[in-house]
């Protein structure tokens, strides 16, 4: 039985050698007449040739796109670690949120002006107010401490709901934008940052988002205590001893 199985894996073998040995004859032979039939045809030759230079143009163009890109992706990856500090830094200094609410305070201050008690409503003393409307853009200009500075909401509609843009411009310069959603309750729209898009450095505009956030935060505390205490007086009146 064992003599049985060594006789066939030996005949396999020797199957697989000379098919293989015939393979190799065949598939070489033609490999030569064609190289030869090259060789022998100028006009082949030309085209090898030409087939040989149009590779090597190819090699070298898709490498050098390739540096190209690293190159790109390495300055992107540079601005993208700085968009990401600022980002940081915008957010942990709340210069964000200082936008929005200025923005939320000052939108209307336009048409507010126009009443006769005009003094009463402009709490954060702003000068030289103006404002421009057009499409889903509509901007508001100011002038705080005799610095020019504008602010301009630029509004989207997206499905499931309403978005845009505030853009902060010092000396019709933008330095800083903010993507916020927008909810609307009770006829007020409330912003939320959702993105910082862009930050400067230079100018004075942090300072002056950071002065009218607290002028504003000041205000607001202000009025919260003067509700407390006026309810704690209405109070005692009627929760008497």
């Amino acid at each position: 039985m064992n003599v049985e199985i060594t006789l066939i894996v030996l005949l396999a073998f020797i199957i697989i050698i000379l098919c293989a040995y015939w393979y190799k004859k065949n598939h070489v032979h033609s490999n030569k007449i064609n190289l030869l039939r090259i060789d022998e045809d100028p006009y082949l030759q030309e085209i090898s040739l030409f087939k040989s230079k149009i590779d090597k143009t190819v090699t070298t163009v898709i490498k050098q796109h390739e540096q190209e890109l690293e190159q790109r992706y390495e300055n992107d990856a540079e601005h993208l670690q700085r968009k990401e500090r600022l980002t940081q830094f915008a957010k942990s200094t709340e210069l964000d949120r200082a936008l929005i609410v200025i923005w939320e305070e000052i939108e209307h201050y336009p048409l507010w002006l126009k009443r006769d008690d005009s003094d009463k409503w402009n709490k954060l003393n702003l000068q030289g107010i103006n404002s421009s409307n057009k499409e889903d853009t509509y901007t508001v200009e100011f002038l705080y401490n005799s610095q020019k500075f504008k602010i301009t909401e630029k509004t989207q509609s997206e499905t499931g709901g309403l978005n845009s843009i505030l853009f902060l411009f010092e000396n019709n310069t933008e330095v800083f934008a903010v993507e916020c959603s927008i909810t609307a309750i009770d006829n007020e729209t409330n912003h939320t940052c959702q993105q910082i898009c862009a930050f400067k450095e230079r100018g004075n505009w942090p300072k002056v988002l950071l002065e009218l956030y607290g002028q504003i935060k000041i205000e607001k505390g202000k009025s919260a205590d003067e509700v407390k205490y006026f309810r704690a007086n209405e109070f005692k009146s009627r929760f008497e001893g």
